[in-house]
């Protein structure tokens, strides 16, 4: 867990109420199941501001679900729920239309909220492949990643960040991020993660312990029956990128059956040229078109 911190000092003008604005809320689910030994759609729903989009229904093995904020991104007070399940022995991919972008929170709301599980049956495969996260000045974002798998499911997801886009000049000073993970095999917690990181997020960013001065990151997992052999291939691909000063840097492990990539990078073209080769490698083909557009 990575916990860096300090109090935030935003507060509101003396004798000044601040309007409460409008707040965006949705709730988005989506499972397949096999049928005819193809991933079918099982059960959809969406509600306000969350929509699921289904563009390759029936076309391959595995069903694709596009996930999409139709508020536009994230500010405080807002409020999203997705739930993503595999059937047993189907295959469903799950990715984001675009980067989420997390905007600057009136100092009187509390952080936007996301919360997301996702399920895997026996012999199913599920992948969690969304598109960056954009923190802005300001922004303020409380996320939470529940992962439930069955004994012999598989897993594969991932988290990019951008503190910032380093081609705007955009620079993030006062922030509020808090990111947790728990990945429960068969019902027990086999791996969990943790990311904190408040107030002068830039100046925090820049320490050794934590960003080392880039203002990129991202965390891919593999979770069952391809978890070890995910760490030797990473491991080789990450060897062939520049050492020390690159623009990226990545390093790989495994625990309790859990393989676990981290990547850093000054900027969010330098964290895609390492991050898509990796997933792409881990999925066995290219990634889903939304990354690409």
């Amino acid at each position: 867990m990575l916990d860096a911190a300090r109090p935030a000092t935003a507060t509101a003008a003396p004798g000044r109420a601040l309007a409460r604005q409008p707040r965006a809320e949705g709730e988005g689910r989506v499972s397949s199941k096999i049928r005819a030994g193809r991933s079918r759609l099982d059960g959809l729903y969406q509600r306000g501001s969350a929509k699921c989009m289904l563009p390759t229904v029936y076309e391959g093995a595995a069903l694709e679900a596009v996930l999409l904020n139709t508020a536009g991104g994230l500010t405080g007070g807002d409020r999203f729920d997705w739930t993503a399940e595999a059937g047993a022995g189907s295959h469903l991919v799950t990715t984001t239309q675009t980067a989420e972008r997390v905007y600057r929170a009136q100092p009187h709301e509390g952080p936007a909220r996301v919360r997301t599980r996702l399920r895997a049956g026996p012999g199913a495969t599920l992948e969690w492949l969304p598109q960056e996260t954009i923190l802005f000045d300001g922004g303020a974002l409380d996320r939470r990643l529940e992962i439930d798998l069955a004994p012999d499911a598989a897993f594969i997801g991932v988290e990019p960040l951008i503190l910032g886009r380093a081609a705007m000049g955009e620079t993030v000073r006062e922030a509020r991020f808090r990111d947790a993970w728990r990945l429960r095999i068969d019902g027990r917690l086999v791996w969990a993660d943790g990311l904190r990181l408040e107030g002068d997020v830039g100046a925090l960013a820049a320490r050794a312990a934590t960003f080392g001065g880039r203002i990129c990151a991202a965390t891919a997992v593999v979770a069952g029956p391809g978890a070890e052999a995910a760490v030797v291939s990473a491991r080789n691909l990450l060897a062939s990128f520049p050492g020390p000063g690159a623009e990226a840097l990545g390093a790989a492990s495994r625990v309790n059956g859990v393989a676990t990539v981290r990547i850093l990078a000054r900027d969010g073209r330098a964290l895609r040229r390492m991050l898509a080769p990796l997933l792409e490698l881990w999925r066995g083909g290219s990634l889903p078109r939304p990354w690409t557009m």
